[in-house]
């Protein structure tokens, strides 16, 4: 009886130190993997520090949709409304925001020469919507326009104007100056010396031609005459093809001489009666007029942009008074334009010449770009 309470006491024993290392075994690989003797529970800090990451992340996408919806909808009102505008956009990656992209606003001029209506136009979208978005809150909205113009598409950068405190003159006057500078840089065909002499072709025409007053026509010395006829009329403006006529003969040369464009055609004249010719057409009730220049006889024209004068008026506006282009010849192996003011609005006046002066260009090129020389 005695041997059988000494083994019991024996097993207990065992028992409690085998119980005891265990413990001592846990305590151990506690203290190695925490020497400070706390709960390993950085995995849980790590989760809820990523959500509240990714919380701060989606509300920060949240207000830039805000922004960009908002920068979409001034936009959207402002164009197409205004006369002569169009709008489309492009969206595009961006690194600068949580949400990625850009939605970025092309804004399309049709005419070439008034360059301060267009500028001044982006100048008032553009402060209606850092009125509704800062600068500040949201300056990826406001680091690119693509401009459209004749001839041009072009990615200008306005936030220089925007992020140290909005100025308008100085906005209105770097846009003024790429446009104007873009707008007379455009690549152009090679020059060619060979344009050869105009000569009439019997295509089989009817007398449709005759039976119409052109609104302008150019002689040649050899009595072909090349006629601007309209052929259709809305919303107060023509469209025109060119034909021309000899000895009651009459072809049709060009369907669409101004690509489209409506207005009431001033001029056309084929310099030395060669195939080297240029028209003008204009728009906007006569305010503003385009140049058209053609080295095939007429058969096709491009639309030519001639750089501004830059006058500057009191008030620090700068704009181009000559719109209208009123003649272009050849003199000592150069073109020359002339280009005057509206008969309507143009009232720029030169003290130094006494008069409402014209602008002279000059072009290097056959007339394929020119450059300003001054007032005339």
């Amino acid at each position: 009886m005695k041997s059988k309470r000494v083994l019991v006491v024996a097993l207990v024993a065992c028992l409690t130190v085998v119980l005891g290392l265990a413990v001592m075994i846990q305590f151990i690989r506690h203290k190695e993997s925490d020497p400070n003797g706390k709960a390993d529970n950085s995995s849980e800090i790590h989760d809820v520090v990523d959500e509240e990451k990714a919380r701060e992340i989606e509300q920060k996408k949240k207000e830039e949709h805000g922004y960009l919806q908002e920068f979409v909808r001034i936009t959207e009102d402002t164009y197409p409304e205004k006369s002569q505008r169009s709008l489309y956009w492009e969206e595009k990656e961006c690194s600068d925001n949580a949400l990625g992209i850009v939605k970025v606003p092309g804004i399309s001029q049709n005419g070439s020469q008034d360059l301060s209506w267009f500028c001044e136009d982006i100048c008032d979208w553009l402060e209606e919507c850092i009125e509704e978005v800062p600068y500040e809150k949201a300056p990826w909205l406001y680091s690119e326009i693509i401009v459209m113009m004749p001839s041009i598409e072009e990615s200008f950068d306005p936030s220089p104007y925007l992020k140290d405190g909005y100025n308008r003159d100085s906005l209105y006057e770097g846009l003024y100056d790429f446009v104007d500078g873009k707008l007379t840089s455009a690549d152009y065909p090679v020059k060619d010396d060979a344009y050869g002499t105009l000569e009439f072709t019997d295509n089989g025409d009817d007398d449709f031609f005759p039976s119409i007053e052109p609104d302008c026509s150019y002689t040649t010395q050899d009595g072909i005459t090349y006629g601007l006829v309209p052929v259709d009329r809305a919303a107060g403006s023509s469209y025109y093809s060119l034909y021309a006529y000899k000895k009651n003969k009459t072809t049709l040369v060009n369907p669409n001489p101004f690509l489209g464009r409506g207005g009431e055609a001033k001029w056309i004249e084929f310099i030395d009666d060669s195939n080297l010719g240029f028209a003008c057409l204009t728009y906007n009730g006569g305010d503003d007029g385009l140049l058209f220049r053609s080295d095939n006889g007429g058969m096709s024209f491009v639309q030519i942009n001639y750089p501004s004068a830059k006058v500057k008026l009191s008030d620090g506006t700068i704009y181009n008074p000559f719109t209208i282009p009123e003649k272009v010849w050849a003199e000592g192996g150069e073109i020359y334009l002339l280009a005057g003011q509206s008969p309507w609005t143009g009232d720029y006046y030169s003290e130094e010449l006494d008069k409402h002066p014209q602008g002279l260009y000059v072009s290097h090129d056959d007339g394929m770009s020119f450059e300003y020389v001054g007032e005339r």
